[in-house]
């Protein structure tokens, strides 16, 4: 009878350790969930407001297309964007629904809608706050960096965005499809800018 005890309690107390174990686990598990997701609300949140800020906000980009290299400056006010190219000298305007596109050495505008052009995935980038609400992403180097695959008109392009994270600023967005791979990195940001409203027209420059 002693032995019977003996051993019902020894088992008594193995299962009691079994389910402290799993219930330390299970805390631990929900913690570590809770924090990461906690985590991940907090630097969408950075982000989101970040890119609110973007108002009045200009950059020196840096275009690499694997072929050639570009520079121009990247200008935001309100819903519009504006590139200028240095060489060939060109400009591109983007708002959310029509983008224009000016070449300054042949005096040529080509207007077209922005609804099913990869420049609406741009114009997202910088000017949709919830943008990067659903966006995947992961913290590696001092860096924040977004994955997103996108299709427009059948093609797939894979977009990776970069911010550098203490100071949170926006460093680099790759876009890259089957046929070519396209890097623009920005530096000398400025967000106190004055911009005049004929600088974001869409109002043409060069009449026949």
């Amino acid at each position: 009878m002693g032995l019977y005890q003996r051993q019902t309690m020894q088992e008594r107390d193995k299962y009691l350790k079994k389910l402290i174990n799993l219930k330390i686990f299970i805390f631990l598990f929900l913690l570590i969930f809770f924090s990461q997701n906690l985590f991940s609300k907090e630097v969408k949140n950075n982000i989101e407001e970040y890119i609110k800020g973007l108002n009045f906000f200009s950059s020196k980009f840096i275009q690499s297309s694997g072929t050639k290299i570009e520079e121009g400056y990247i200008y935001i006010k309100g819903t519009k964007i504006r590139l200028d190219y240095f060489n060939p000298k060109r400009t591109l305007k983007i708002s959310q629904k029509k983008g224009v596109y000016i070449n300054h050495e042949l005096k040529e505008e080509e207007f077209f809608s922005t609804k099913n052009s990869t420049v609406k995935m741009f114009y997202d980038i910088f000017l949709d706050n919830d943008f990067f609400l659903s966006l995947h992403f992961e913290e590696k180097n001092g860096e924040i960096i977004f994955e997103k695959k996108i299709e427009i008109d059948s093609v797939i392009t894979n977009l990776k965005i970069y911010f550098e994270n203490k100071p949170l600023i926006l460093r680099k967005i790759i876009a890259k499809t089957e046929d070519e791979t396209i890097s623009i990195s920005f530096i000398e940001h400025d967000y106190n800018n004055i911009y005049d409203d004929d600088f974001f027209s869409f109002v043409p420059i060069y009449l026949d």
